[in-house]
């Protein structure tokens, strides 16, 4: 059942209980914060509601309540719709929809409730409360900083609605008695049902084990009567089986005389088969002989002597054929041997009566084995004469052997030497390579000569630019030393012809004015071409020199001006040549 907060009018009208479902209803550790006093940690239940409105029930509604279990009179509500939650999204910038909004703050809850297990927990839910409205953050702690995943404001509960909700939280809690007691009613009925069945299986238990009891006394004398009967019936086929054996031994005796003349007749065989045998066997040691003969006399060449060796690898073949036979001829003596001895062990386990009748057979059977024996120490002789032709074809085999031990030991050389082409055609290729290493140094070296070639002639030609420049600075020095004597030559020029006018402002030379009437007098006096041959050949020095003779000419005028003695008429005054009063302003 959804719970109900009926605060004012618009809740009311607005929530429909009805079409409320629960989503999340469990405790999360808080971190509760209040002016009045320090933060803590406690335990609150969060409960989080799902429906509708009342008015319009296609309009979604999410409800979401926090208590505490210690504390009845804590409580704080929110409540937001899809038109809220589109102003609440555009606020904190939330990415996702109303539908999923529920189960995102549901899994930050579940991760506070698993964070908690460590001393620092990672995400942390805190409750910031307010007297009119408080504030839930779900907050992660990381290395940096604590970031608030969401913020939601919540409504705290006044009286009416703590009241409501404890009556609603009883209300709930009643209904869960009832069912509870119904669910218990039930279980005792039950238990009480199972009871008289547990009593009716225990009846029944006794009934089946007084049943169980009779029939095992019926069932042990039964079998008692059967026992008697089966051990007369024993009896009976015992007596049966001695008469049959009896019979049986009297019809094996005579199958083993008939057995035994067989036997004998076939050992008659056998020894005219082994007097045939001596006989080829005297015949192979002719032909061992006339072969050794010829291995003797073959030696000399390779090819008689695998010719000889083929001769005698067929007559080997033909042995090994004839002995092949004859193998399987004691195979066959011996398997009819192994079928009698079968045989009489068989009668002897059966009947213990007959061991002195059959100890004779077994000598019989023992003189057998003896003959036996000799045709295979016959047969042993002609195989050790068929081992020393082999031997002999063995050193025949040798013979080969080494050659083609000298035919691998070319074929090695042949490949060593191959290797060692190999080898030195690999050093070609790495000689190739390092020569077309050093081939490409040499270009690159060679560029490199090339750029330096170029910034070599570059430098040659500004160097050549340099010297050209000094040689015009040389020939401007010696310009400007010509310009120079030549003004001292005119300066020395004009003193004189100053020195020869009579009556001149300029012989009266005072001793504290010596300096300046000395220079003075060292004013050039320039004509006009010489003084355009001087600029052009160096304009900087005669427009220096002529800067001082100005200033040179200025100081000694003011002196004169000031001098008594130097005063002159106006009519006696002579006025400089025009070229000189030129260069001056100059």
């Amino acid at each position: 059942m959804p719970l109900i907060l009926e605060e004012d009018s618009r809740i009311a009208n607005g929530f429909d209980p009805t079409s409320a479902t629960t989503l999340y209803w469990k405790d999360v550790p808080v971190s509760v914060r209040q002016h009045d006093r320090e933060d803590q940690t406690e335990l609150l239940t969060f409960r989080i509601l799902s429906g509708a409105t009342k008015q319009n029930h296609s309009l979604r509604v999410l409800r979401i309540h926090v208590s505490s279990e210690q504390d009845p009179y804590f409580l704080h509500t929110l409540e937001v719709t899809e038109d809220e939650f589109q102003s609440l999204k555009a606020k904190q910038g939330i990415l996702v929809d109303f539908a999923s909004f529920p189960g995102k703050i549901i899994s930050l809850l579940e991760r506070c409730i698993r964070s908690q297990a460590s001393d620092m927990p990672r995400f942390q839910p805190v409750l910031v409360v307010h007297p009119q409205e408080s504030v839930l953050k779900i907050v992660e702690t990381n290395d940096f900083k604590q970031l608030a995943h969401i913020t939601l404001a919540f409504k705290p509960g006044n009286d009416f609605t703590v009241k409501q909700f404890l009556a609603f939280r009883l209300g709930e809690v009643k209904d869960d008695c009832q069912k509870l007691q119904g669910q218990l009613s039930n279980s005792k009925s039950e238990c009480s049902e199972f009871q008289q069945q547990l009593g009716s299986c225990q009846q029944q238990l006794a009934d089946l084990q007084e049943r169980h009891s009779r029939q095992t006394l019926e069932l042990e004398v039964q079998l008692r009567e059967q026992a008697a009967a089966a051990q007369q019936d024993k009896l009976q086929q015992v007596a049966a089986v001695k008469a049959q054996l009896g019979r049986e031994l009297d019809e094996a005796a005579k199958r083993h005389s008939q057995q035994q003349e067989l036997l004998n007749s076939r050992i008659a065989e056998l020894d005219a088969e082994g007097r045939k045998l001596r006989d080829q066997k005297y015949k192979l040691d002719t032909q061992l002989s006339e072969l050794g003969h010829k291995l003797g006399s073959s030696e000399g060449s390779c090819r008689a002597l695998q010719q000889e060796v083929d001769t005698l690898r067929s007559q080997q073949n033909q042995l090994s054929a004839d002995k092949h036979k004859l193998e399987m001829q004691l195979s066959d003596t011996k398997a009819h041997l192994l079928a009698m001895q079968e045989k009489c062990s068989s009668q002897a386990q059966l009947v213990a009566q007959q061991q002195a009748r059959l100890s004779d057979l077994e000598a019989a059977t023992k003189q057998w084995e003896s003959r036996c024996a000799d045709l295979r120490e016959l047969v042993l002789g002609h195989e050790a004469r068929c081992k020393d032709a082999a031997a002999e074809v063995m050193k025949g085999n040798e013979v080969i052997e080494k050659l083609q031990t000298d035919l691998r030991l070319l074929k090695e050389k042949a490949k060593r030497k191959q290797a060692i082409l190999v080898r030195q055609e690999e050093e070609l290729a790495s000689r190739d390579s390092q020569l077309a290493a050093a081939q490409r140094e040499v270009a690159a070296l060679t560029h490199s000569k090339d750029s330096l070639s170029q910034e070599l002639t570059a430098v040659k030609a500004d160097n050549g630019e340099l010297r050209a420049k000094l040689d015009e600075s040389r020939q401007q020095l010696q310009s400007n030393e010509q310009m120079i004597r030549w003004l001292n030559q005119q300066v020395t020029d004009a003193q004189l012809q100053v020195s020869a006018v009579p009556g001149s402002r300029f012989k009266f030379r005072p001793s504290h004015l010596a300096g300046a009437g000395a220079a003075a007098a060292t004013t050039p006096v320039l004509s006009s071409g010489s003084y355009a041959a001087g600029r052009a050949s160096s304009p900087g020095l005669v427009d220096t020199a002529s800067k001082l003779a100005t200033k040179q000419q200025r100081t000694a005028t003011s002196f004169s001006a000031f001098s008594p003695q130097t005063v002159t008429p106006r009519q006696n005054y002579t006025a400089p040549p025009h070229n000189a009063v030129a260069v001056g302003r100059r």
